[in-house]
Formats: C-alpha cells, structure tokens, sequence
C-alpha cells in the first residue's frame, strides 16, 4: 500500500488557498520482456583436459550489455556495473594445476545494478543482479564439477532443478539468505547468478500497518518475479555469448 501524500497543484493568488490536491499516484509497474542475446561469442576453447588461463577470462562486466539488459527490462535506467574478485581453485583431483590457472580474477564477476520504478527516482539504483564466473576449462572437468555441485546442493533446502530450460546447457536454483542463488553450465563454463530489486513498480511494499504475513508475502512475491522473469533472462544472456 502506498502511503497517501497530499500534492497542492495550484495556489490561488491573494487568497493562499490551496485548491487541486490529491493523492500521490504510485509509480507505473515493472515491465518484463525476452532476452535477445546480441553480443559477439567469447570463442575461448580450452585444450582437452586444461583449464584456461586466468589472464584470457573474460570480464564479467562485458557479457551484458546496456541494450541486452533493456530487452527484458525495457525500462532499467542509470545501469552500473561494479567487478567482483573471483578466486578460482583446482577443481581437477586428478592434476595439479598448472601455472597461472589458480589465484584471483578481479573481474571475474560482476554486480549490475540500476533504477526500475519506484522508489525515488531515475538516478536511484533499487534493483541488481551478479554474474559470476566460477570454471572456465575443459567441458568434461568442468562437467564433473557441475555434476559434484549439483549433487551436493541437491540435498539443501529450496533446490529446485532447472535443467535446460534457461537457456544455458544445465542450470539449478538453491535458496539462500538473499534469496535464490542459481548455477548453470554452458560448455566450458560454469557461472552463478543472483539478484534482487525493491522496486515499488516491481510489488507494492505493504504499509506500515501491515501484518507479518502480508510483508513476508510480498517478499515471496517479488524473490519470485525476480528468479523467473529476470535471471532466468540473464542465464539466456550469459548463455549465449558462452555457446
């Protein structure tokens, strides 16, 4: 419920009455659209049984741009892309690693954030999601440890299995404290996803009289919207320039 507001429009002159005032009107609702991946593939093709070298992944800040993002979130304003340091272990029990495969990547992920309607303006930013590299190596190695990833996870609370039908190769959702935390695979890559927006235009925030009930089912509600009409749409993104 949006609080009331009294907005005076017109000021009768000499008189100081104030005539024309109504309530504030709650700002238009989210609109949501399909993904229409357009950027270049990132043709990285690791050696068989080699994971590819640090210094050729690609930054995660790059692999949605502000054109692809307005596909399925036609009205997303003031977009910011903020990198976030990766570090990539040996994930091959069968191998030491070789050099310059491990340590950090500091741009391996990246946090997008930007404004949807609601809640105080365009150069607001209310709403995000992260793109975050995990793997990037020989399909099979990096198969096993989606497969190990997917097995361990599948005994949490909140697992849902996504397979194929984000888009990527294979994906799956875990809830988390955040809310939905989702992992995919597409060929040689294994990436995670998650976000989250507390746009007004997104789901109306109960007013303060509200009761426990009522918040916590708006929350449900927009963890919801988010998972299956916004990250499912990045997965779609990512996925493509990976394929």
């Amino acid at each position: 419920m949006f609080r009331s507001r009294l907005l005076c429009l017109t000021v009768l002159a000499g008189v100081g009455l104030l005539t024309g005032c109504g309530e504030e009107k709650p700002p238009p609702p989210v609109k949501f659209g399909a993904a229409e991946p357009a950027g270049d593939k990132l043709g990285l093709q690791p050696e068989p049984g080699a994971a590819v070298a640090l210094s050729k992944w690609p930054d995660a800040c790059k692999l949605v741009t502000d054109a692809e993002l307005r596909t399925f979130l036609p009205q997303s304003k003031s977009v910011q892309r903020k990198p976030v340091k990766v570090t990539i272990l040996n994930f091959n029990p069968l191998a030491d690693a070789a050099p310059g495969t491990t340590g950090d990547v500091p741009r391996g992920g990246c946090e997008f954030e930007f404004n949807l309607p609601g809640n105080g303006g365009d150069d607001v930013t209310n709403s995000n999601f992260t793109v975050t590299v995990t793997a990037l190596a020989d399909p099979a190695l990096v198969g096993r440890k989606y497969r190990e990833d997917k097995g361990k996870d599948g005994s949490e609370k909140g697992f849902k299995d996504l397979a194929g039908t984000w888009g990527a190769q294979d994906c799956y959702s875990v809830d988390g404290v955040l809310g939905a935390e989702v992992t995919c695979m597409q060929g040689p890559y294994e990436f995670e996803l998650r976000g989250s927006s507390h746009a007004e235009g997104l789901v109306p925030q109960p007013g303060s009289d509200a009761k426990p009930s009522e918040n916590l089912a708006a929350a449900a509600k927009r963890e919801r919207l988010w998972m299956d009409k916004v990250l499912s749409q990045v997965a779609r993104t990512v996925g493509a320039r990976m394929s």
